[in-house]
């Protein structure tokens, strides 16, 4: 019988040092990009409704339903064009000694950013996403220079980084795994573990991009 496909390996992050890799779960990533390329002409509909409304002289459900559709198409394309990203990167999230990356993206967070690990919406044990506490979402905002849309999600999660579930590692071990981190962190890390910092800026390299090592 074929062994089952691995769902992570060991790395070094440039910034953030040794740590684990956890792959995407690619099925999952596949039918979220159809599903986002489908929402897209949606959108664009509302956009199309919003206009008739208006030339028919009604001015608020007109801005209402077109506002509502280039809300939807703008995200929808740009989640698209993330989990495309994403299918040509076997790696979802990098958990490492001193902070973890979300992939794609170069953004990288220590862990002296956070506060807790655990999705609150769930029974305990049984988390439905990876949802990350920020010791302090205003600061973390600014420091990393969060898009709008980012910034609106943040503060509709009440201050929490939603990592998501679409990972080929279960939830709940992805979630322990980050947990352990964090306290080892904190165990051994400097004194600055107690207090926001900012976060570390990955390493310059000749080519000018930021590679793993798996």
């Amino acid at each position: 019988m074929p062994s089952a496909e691995p769902t992570q390996s060991r790395t070094s992050h440039p910034a953030l040092g040794p740590g684990i890799a956890i792959y995407d779960d690619r099925g999952k990533t596949r039918l979220r990009l159809v599903v986002w390329i489908a929402m897209v002409p949606l959108g664009v509909f509302g956009i199309w409704l919003g206009w008739a409304d208006l030339a028919a002289g009604s001015p608020l459900p007109g801005i209402a339903q077109a506002l509502g559709g280039v809300i939807l198409a703008g995200y929808s394309v740009r989640a698209a064009v993330t989990d495309a990203r994403r299918l040509r990167i076997p790696i979802r999230l990098v958990i490492a000694r001193d902070g973890f990356a979300i992939v794609p993206g170069t953004r990288t967070i220590s862990w002296d950013e956070i506060e807790a690990i655990g999705d609150r919406r769930s029974p305990a044990g049984q988390p439905r996403t990876l949802r990350v506490q920020l010791r302090d979402p205003g600061g973390f905002e600014r420091r990393h220079a969060l898009s709008p849309l980012a910034r609106l999600a943040l503060r509709f999660n009440r201050g929490d980084l939603l990592l998501g579930g679409a990972m080929a590692m279960p939830v709940v071990t992805a979630e322990n795994l980050m947990r352990t981190r964090l306290a080892d962190f904190r165990r051994f890390g400097s004194a600055s573990a107690t207090a926001p910092v900012h976060p570390r800026e990955p390493k310059k390299r000749r080519s000018g991009r930021t590679r793993y090592r798996t």
